[in-house]
């Protein structure tokens, strides 16, 4: 089964480190728990920048991540976390290998 995945790094505003990495972990354990396309929600920091975040998704396909975020927790994430935020890129990928 061929899967899609997404890098995601985000760099969170000075200062606000402490308050974003609850609203992200709350984000990913909803979505893996909640969303059944949802396989993989990693969320990781830079060892050498607390306010570097990243996220490695992994989805069924690539409408699941649309599904993702029209959901109740995303929206919440989104909604607590938006305005922290600084900067955001995301990298579509094709997940060719799965070991585990």
């Amino acid at each position: 089964m061929s899967h899609f995945a997404i890098f995601v790094t985000i760099k969170v505003k000075p200062g606000t480190a402490q308050a974003f990495r609850p609203l992200i972990e709350e984000n990913a354990v909803a979505a893996v728990r909640d969303e059944p396309e949802c396989r993989q929600f990693q969320v990781l920091t830079a060892e050498d920048d607390p306010e570097t975040f990243f996220f490695y998704e992994v989805y069924d396909q690539a409408s699941s991540l649309d599904h993702h975020r029209e959901s109740a927790h995303y929206k919440k994430y989104v909604a607590a976390a938006g305005d922290m935020i600084a900067e955001r890129s995301i990298q579509r990928c094709n997940l060719i290998a799965v070991n585990t």
